[in-house]
């Protein structure tokens, strides 16, 4: 656990895939393509119903395993062991050299809150030196509430983070790309950065705007604008 500043009221909230680092070459591609493999294959369909299924799927339910789990009864650990199978995954990702240094210098405690399996988000994190800079990683595997799934956007999510953090409403704030995912925090009383580093370069945001909602309090080019947030609220 990082412990710089601890003791500050302030709590981050920071997603994965696309804030931190940009997801969609070859690792998205590849986590997509197993994904339509194992559904053409538990579904017994082609490839283009498969892909349009796991595009569908992650648009109504925030991750492709909920929609296969709720519309099919697919085992949801299989799904994801098998569509996060990266052998040497180091070699895919690569983050930009300053997240480090901006991540050692934010005030308050972070968490990373991703729809992606723990354990692959706990190996990123290591690979690269970050894992370091966080309390805990809030992943998919944690987030059935009522024995039902409830990952990013679901509002009960937050609940439990709230509860988890034992913080203040105001005092959380959400670092996500997805637009989705910033409205219902804010509606559960969070502040919400947008954060549009890798906004252009790949299709999964083709369909968001590009003019800051009202429910998004602010809207960063870089993650290294973090730094200047966290001294105006911390």
């Amino acid at each position: 656990m990082f412990l710089k500043r601890a003791n500050s009221k302030i709590v981050w909230l920071i997603d994965l895939d696309d804030t931190l680092f940009f997801s969609g070459g070859k690792v998205m591609s590849t986590i997509n393509s197993r994904m339509t493999s194992f559904i053409q294959n538990e579904l017994s369909i082609g490839f283009e119903e498969a892909n349009r299924l796991r595009v569908e799927y992650w648009q109504r339910y925030g991750t492709t395993a909920k929609g296969m789990q709720e519309r099919h009864g697919v085992s949801f650990q299989p799904f994801l062991s098998f569509s996060h199978h990266l052998p040497c995954f180091e070699l895919y990702i690569k983050f930009n050299p300053y997240v480090g240094k901006v991540l050692g210098s934010l005030i308050g405690r972070k968490y990373i809150v991703t729809n992606s399996p723990k354990n692959y988000a706990v190996g990123v994190l290591k690979k690269n030196g970050l894992l370091r800079y966080f309390d805990e990683v809030f992943a998919l595997e944690g987030m059935w509430i009522n024995s039902q799934l409830r990952c990013k956007p679901a509002r009960l999510l937050w609940q439990r983070i709230l509860d988890k953090t034992g913080a203040k409403k105001p005092h959380h704030i959400l670092v996500d790309d997805t637009l989705a995912n910033l409205r219902t925090a804010k509606y559960m009383g969070f502040k919400t950065v947008w954060m549009r580093e890798h906004f252009n370069k790949g299709q999964v945001h083709a369909k968001q705007i590009f003019i800051r909602p009202r429910y998004v309090d602010f809207s960063v080019l870089t993650i290294k604008e973090l730094i200047k947030i966290s001294r105006r609220l911390c």
